[in-house]
This record gives C-alpha cells, sequence and structure tokens, in this order.
C-alpha cells in the first residue's frame, strides 16, 4: 500500500471523530479578528482538489505557518470539525476544520504547483438571489469601465473604494468592487501600466448586492487579487482575455467572554409555524413546529462526553499526560471551563436529525435533557462505555432508531445564524403535547394544520402526537447541514399537563 492511500480526502471529514490524518496545501491565510479574538484563517486543498476552510487559535498559529506555508504541503493529524457557518463560507465543504492543542502538524514532501482553481460562471453568479448565502468563489475576466479610486468613510474610518466591470470570453459581465489593499493594488497597477489590457483574476471573493444588482467583491481579508496572472491553469484564459478589442476605460469590533445567560421563554404565547415559513424567516425569535422526525442525521455522534459540572464539550489528553493521574483506568480529560484536568465526565445528548412537516423539511439538535425526554433514557444509559471516538456513526441505539416516523411540537430557537448566515438547523427548547386538534375533510391530516397552544412535558414522561404519516420510518443516512456549535442545555420551567380535545366538523348542507 502507498502512503497516499493512507490520507482521508477532505471530502470524507465529519465531525463524529476527530482522529482524522489528511495531506493538504495552504492555498491562502489570513488573520481574523472575532469577538473571541485573533484567529489564523487558511484555505487547504488535497491532491483531488477537494477544498476546506482551517482555523486555530492565535497560540497555534506560529506553528501552523511555520509547518505549512502558503503554497506548501503539509501533513495534519487529529484535527476537530465544525460546520461551516458565519456571513460566508469560504469553501464549498459543509464544514470547517480546527486545530486543538493535540492537532499533529507537520511539513510534506509532495510536490504539486497547482492551485485548485474552481472558476464559477458568470451567468450562474447572476442568477443568484438576494436570499442565498453562497460559499467564496474564484472569478475571472477583463476590467473594464474601470472608475476612479476613492476614499469613503466606512465604520468611522477612511477607507480607498474602486468599482468596474468584469467580462468573461463570452461577453457577460459583472459589476465589482473592491475595498482596502484590493483598490490600492488595482490603482498602483494601473499607475504602472496604463495602456495594458487588464485581466483580474479574484479568488475566494463574495458575491454581494448592491440596488438590486449582484455584486462582486472581497470578503474582508480572505479574497487573493492576481492582476494579469501568469499561472499556468489560467494563462490561456489570460492571454485570450488580454487580447480582446475592449479599451480599458478608467473611469468597531467587540472584545471580552461571551456571557451565557439562561432565558426563560413563554411557550404558551409562541406562535406555531410551518417549517417552510421557519426557514426563511427574518428575524431572530422562537416558534413551535408540529413535525415528523425523517432520520436521524449521523454526520454527527448521537453524544459528546462532557463536563458534569458545566455539561460542556471536554478533550481528551494524550496518555502521555494522564497515565500517572488516571484513576481506575478512567481517562483524564480537560474543561476550558474548569482549567483544570478532569475525570468526572459523562456522556450528553447531542442529537441531530432531519424532521418534516407538509410544506418543508429542516434540521434540529436537541441536547441533553430535551433530547431525554423524547427518547426516554439518558445517554449514560445508551452508552458502550468507551471513551474511544465513535468509528461508525450510523450504529445507533434502539431507542433512538424508535424515534423515526413519530410526530411531536418542538418549540424552537431561531438564532442569528438562521437568520443572517443559512443555517437550517433550529435547536430545539422545548417538547410540547397537543392542546387542540383541527380536523380536516380528507382521511390523513395535514402537519401545518395542527394548532396547539404549548404546555411544557411533565418530566420522565414523553408526549408525543399520533404518528400523522402513512409511510415507512427511513433508516438513517447522512445528511451535511451546518448547525450551531456545542450550546449550554436550555430548558423551561414550565411544567403544565395538557389535555386535547378535537374541533368537530361542521355538516355540509347541500
Amino acid at each position: 500500500m502507498t502512503e497516499i492511500t493512507t490520507f482521508a480526502p477532505l471530502t470524507k471529514l465529519r465531525p463524529f471523530k476527530t482522529n482524522w490524518r489528511v495531506q493538504v496545501k495552504c492555498l491562502h491565510s489570513w488573520r481574523q479578528n472575532t469577538s473571541y479574538g485573533d484567529t489564523f484563517e487558511m484555505v487547504l486543498a488535497d491532491q483531488w482538489g477537494n477544498k476546506v476552510q482551517a482555523t486555530c487559535k492565535r497560540t497555534h498559529m506560529y506553528r501552523v505557518q511555520r509547518e505549512i506555508p502558503v503554497g506548501k504541503w503539509g501533513v495534519i493529524e487529529n484535527c476537530q470539525m465544525n460546520p461551516a457557518g458565519g456571513q460566508f463560507r469560504a469553501t464549498r465543504h459543509p464544514y470547517k476544520m480546527s486545530i486543538l492543542d493535540d492537532t499533529v502538524v507537520r511539513g510534506s514532501s509532495l510536490s504539486d504547483d497547482r492551485i485548485f482553481l474552481s472558476l464559477e460562471d458568470y451567468e450562474k453568479i447572476g442568477s443568484k438571489t438576494q436570499k442565498e448565502i453562497p460559499y467564496l468563489i474564484d472569478v475571472i475576466g477583463r476590467i473594464h469601465e474601470l472608475g476612479n479610486v476613492v476614499t469613503v468613510k466606512a465604520q468611522g474610518e477612511d477607507i480607498k473604494r474602486v468599482e468596474f466591470r468584469l467580462m468573461d470570453s463570452q461577453g457577460n459581465d459583472l459589476l465589482c468592487c473592491l475595498w482596502g489593499p484590493y483598490a490600492e493594488q488595482i490603482e498602483a497597477f494601473i499607475d504602472k501600466y496604463n495602456e495594458t489590457p487588464v485581466v483580474c483574476l479574484l479568488r475566494f471573493a463574495k458575491i454581494n448586492f448592491f440596488r438590486g444588482e449582484v455584486q462582486i467583491t472581497n470578503a474582508f481579508s480572505a479574497s487573493v487579487l492576481h492582476l494579469n496572472p501568469n499561472e499556468p491553469e489560467v494563462l490561456e484564459l489570460t492571454e485570450r482575455l488580454s487580447n480582446d478589442h475592449l479599451q480599458l476605460a478608467p473611469v468597531e469590533n467587540s472584545t471580552g467572554k461571551k456571557v451565557g445567560k439562561r432565558i426563560q421563554y413563554d411557550w404558551n404565547d409562541a406562535e406555531i409555524k410551518p417549517i417552510s415559513e421557519v426557514l426563511a424567516s427574518n428575524q431572530v425569535g422562537i416558534c413551535k413546529i408540529i413535525c415528523s422526525i425523517e432520520s436521524i442525521d449521523t454526520d454527527y455522534a448521537w453524544y459528546y462526553i462532557g463536563c458534569n459540572r458545566h455539561k460542556k464539550r471536554v478533550n481528551k489528553l494524550p496518555k502521555i499526560d494522564y497515565e500517572v493521574l488516571t484513576v481506575k483506568d478512567k481517562p483524564m480529560f480537560r474543561c476550558e471551563i474548569c482549567n483544570a484536568n478532569v475525570t468526572h465526565v459523562a456522556p450528553m445528548f447531542k442529537l441531530h436529525m432531519v424532521v418534516k412537516d407538509d410544506s418543508e423539511t429542516c434540521n434540529v439538535m436537541l441536547l441533553g435533557s430535551v433530547a431525554t425526554s423524547i427518547i426516554g433514557s439518558k445517554a449514560e444509559e445508551l452508552w458502550d462505555g468507551s471513551y474511544a471516538e465513535i468509528e461508525d456513526p450510523e450504529i445507533l441505539p434502539e431507542p433512538i432508531i424508535a424515534l423515526l416516523g413519530k410526530s411531536f411540537c418542538f418549540g424552537v430557537s431561531i438564532n442569528s445564524d438562521n437568520v443572517t448566515s443559512g443555517s437550517c438547523t433550529f435547536l430545539v427548547l422545548e417538547v410540547s403535547g397537543s392542546d387542540k386538534l383541527l380536523s380536516i375533510e380528507t382521511n390523513s391530516e395535514a402537519i401545518t394544520d395542527v394548532g396547539t397552544s404549548s404546555s411544557t412535558m411533565s418530566s420522565g414522561a414523553v408526549m408525543m402526537l399520533d404518528s400523522i404519516s402513512t409511510e415507512d420510518p427511513k433508516t438513517p443516512y447522512s445528511k451535511r447541514k451546518e448547525d450551531d456549535a456545542d450550546l449550554q442545555e436550555q430548558s423551561s420551567t414550565s411544567k403544565k399537563l395538557c389535555s386535547k380535545q378535537i374541533k368537530q366538523e361542521k355538516a355540509k348542507t347541500e
């Protein structure tokens, strides 16, 4: 077996385990400032051309830069995969790689000069709608209708901006607007090569909308600008565009720790919505959905190992670090909240499911006692006792498989990731019973025709709506969707039982 077969393709990476081993090339890197501090971001590619965004904290930045500089190949082992969310996604990969304390990063002897372009078609870009939140793209074209580089006020600071249009080889054009150092790069190039036709290759660019028109712009510092590029992969296209008859026509960050606060919701006032309306929502809030469970999303493990005190995920320490301190063969873990090595850990539910009503499907996530309320067992009761990572996420405990095809009324949270970042995974905060069922003329009732007012389940009782689907339950399958990171378990303190009433249909008169 050759060494190449020992590396996993980036497309295979999923969150259910961390002991992945990949060989990748760093295509681009940049620093990004967030409310949690500076991070180091990279776009990595494997030898098959698959790409993934990777991130690490500032403390690991210099180690990663040293081992895998831009344009070089390296090997990464033991990395964590999380949903690729935020205002934009650097690649098409549904997950983002996180480099942790125990991640191994080293150089590689592989030599491959390809830059792994993924050029986007102009017509496809023009067909995007404002509701769509796409990934970053590569685009190439000839600059024309070049405007003057101007200095404008943006977020209280002076910044340069330039607008122009990009034209492809078929004559299609796109509006383009570049900011800051990218505008300065255009300005310097034009001053030096004033009479030369300019071909622009913009990598990891963002699709934006300006006055109803699709616009290409740089994604903060994540983009890369090449003017009259000479890379072999685009040289022919560059020459063809350069020989075109067209002439160039000039024409606050928050800091500090995020404070967690448990919010109590009044679910009696929460509106019942069909899933299609929840997916289209443009406001943060809560609502209830009445849905049936279609499948279990096995891209994720059904549990994580968490600290008993804080209910947050813990990292298993390498054996060399804890073998002297191990208690009765129980491994040692690191809790960042406790700021200590701990052994008081336990499996905790983090269940991802695909649910549907008669309007649409979406992903939901259930944590802790909310998941326990519909499964009827604690995570520790279903756990096999092994602290090793799950190798086959398709193998699920029978009580979880038994949920398929059953219907529930879920109280869900619509957060900022759902509204602004296109995430279609919603956190379930409550499981409610039904107070009212509306009968209709047909024999089978549509889920979105059911009206309820919330009454929270009492602990230990599982209140389900009778299954209204005539289909056989489907087997679990992998379905990659974005979702929130590990969230602290939330639940309401209201505990009301409910009674069921059926509204009688009035007799029709001819």
